[in-house]
């Protein structure tokens, strides 16, 4: 949903500049509303992931357990408004002791990393930080979760559905999860980095295409995320699965079929 919310605002203002052949320039308050924007998609993303990958860990952890609590829900829609107005508040910093910042090629605008004002570096540097500890948080506590579940037979029956894909256990979320991670980093974290980089003054040119490019990256992982969720929903992974197999029985079949004639026409 926050990709989805993503691309329904800023798209459009990409639009206008673009169409208008860059004669269109964004507003202050449109700037302010796009970097706010921006920053909340990409930061409420990446802790919907990190929240994900806990609750993975507590299942590895409870079991059964977890989904018989008291109170289950509850949990869940608490922390999902709890990681909403966390990220509400890191994306919000620079609108109050800061500035919003008009990027090249004028098409979209985030915290203004280029001023050396203190409120802006300092909403630069929390922002970057906390996106990149919820990267670090989640591959570690990922990698955690497969090597612990590896090692331990009984615990990895914790992670799985009761329900069976011909004869193996659906691992749809393990899948889910590892190619979700793995986009986050690839796609968010160069971003990151430059935003941390030019918060502490470790990078000092002007922004320019470098920072186009990474954005048109995270714009990527937002476009893909939706096809990820659907492409590795269980019901789908079934189907796949089911398709595979059923295609490597017929080729099985096939070639015994062909042993079968060969030997025939050999006593012959």
């Amino acid at each position: 949903m926050s990709d989805c919310l993503n691309q329904a605002i800023v798209f459009p203002f990409e639009v206008l500049r673009y169409e208008s052949h860059f004669t269109y320039r964004i507003s202050d308050d449109e700037c302010h509303f796009i970097s706010f924007s921006y920053a909340f998609t990409q930061i409420s993303s990446g802790l919907i992931i990190a929240g994900l990958t806990t609750d993975q860990h507590m299942s590895l952890i409870m079991g059964r357990q977890l989904d018989t609590m008291v109170g289950n829900r509850r949990i869940y829609v608490f922390a999902l408004f709890a990681m909403w107005a966390v990220a509400a508040f890191v994306s919000s910093i620079h609108l109050i002791f800061g500035e919003s910042e008009i990027f090249y090629p004028g098409s979209w605008c985030f915290i203004n990393v280029s001023s050396e004002d203190f409120g802006s570096s300092a909403s630069a540097l929390v922002y970057s930080l906390t996106g990149i500890l919820t990267l670090i948080y989640t591959v570690s506590l990922h990698l955690y979760i497969m090597c612990r579940s590896h090692r331990d037979a009984e615990l990895t029956g914790h992670l799985v559905d009761t329900d069976r894909i011909t004869g193996y256990y659906d691992i749809h979320v393990n899948i889910f999860l590892m190619t979700s991670v793995t986009f986050y980093v690839l796609c968010w974290g160069p971003f990151l980095v430059d935003i941390l980089l030019r918060s502490v003054n470790v990078v000092s040119s002007c922004t320019g295409r470098l920072e186009l490019w990474l954005v048109r990256l995270v714009d990527f992982k937002s476009n893909l995320n939706p096809w990820l969720y659907v492409i590795l929903r269980k019901e789908n992974l079934r189907r796949i699965v089911r398709k595979f197999r059923s295609c490597r029985a017929g080729n099985i079949q096939d070639g015994e079929g062909e042993n079968d004639r060969l030997v025939s026409d050999t006593h012959m």
